[in-house]
């Protein structure tokens, strides 16, 4: 196998594996909150919207996402209460879609001139793009007096939303991977 060969599939495999390190977290919190206190917390079911898309919003999905995050959060060591007395935090939930477009370009090129490498010869380039939605998870930890907002976290690349494999695998790995940053460390 030629030199050049070999460079391009060192370079495909690095885009590949690249490619398939899609999960991606994030967090954010109110400062001001001691979250060493959060023990017990009540689930409040994500308001339905009327304007809301069918994919990020149906409950067959919200049914899959509430099992993996009352799993996530049980296995962490939270208990769930009935109501909220006693409740330190409410736990909700939305999907966040967004329309992407994904291009690819590829060129390759030879030639030598006198000894050397210069793009001269063969060039041939192509482009390809694919439209996607991406889908963002936000889980929500609320104030269970005035329901305001003290811990957000999110992830993308957790939900599948246009079709029937939905893997639960991914799923319970990614609402794992969004409660690992709670409680904040700071």
């Amino acid at each position: 196998m030629g030199r050049s060969i070999r460079c391009l599939v060192v370079v495909a495999l690095a885009f590949a594996w690249v490619g398939c390190q899609s999960l991606r977290v994030r967090s954010d919190w109110d400062p001001s909150i001691s979250f060493s206190d959060f023990r017990q917390y009540v689930w409040v079911e994500p308001p339905a919207r009327e304007e809301s898309n069918p994919f990020a919003d149906n409950t067959l999905l919200r049914g899959r996402v509430r099992a993996s995050m009352e799993d996530a959060l049980k296995r962490r060591g939270f208990r769930s209460q009935d109501s909220r007395t006693g409740a330190d935090f409410l736990v909700t939930y939305s999907v966040v879609l967004e329309e992407q477009i994904d291009i690819d370009t590829f060129s390759i090129s030879s030639g030598y001139i006198h000894g050397r490498r210069y793009p001269v010869g063969t060039f041939r380039s192509s482009s390809r793009a694919e439209a996607f939605q991406e889908s963002t998870l936000v889980i929500d930890f609320l104030d269970p007096k005035s329901e305001d907002l003290v811990w957000r976290g999110w992830g993308s690349g957790i939900l599948g939303t246009r079709d029937r494999i939905r893997s639960v695998d991914v799923l319970d790995e990614g609402v794992r991977a969004i409660l690992a940053a709670f409680p904040p460390r700071m």
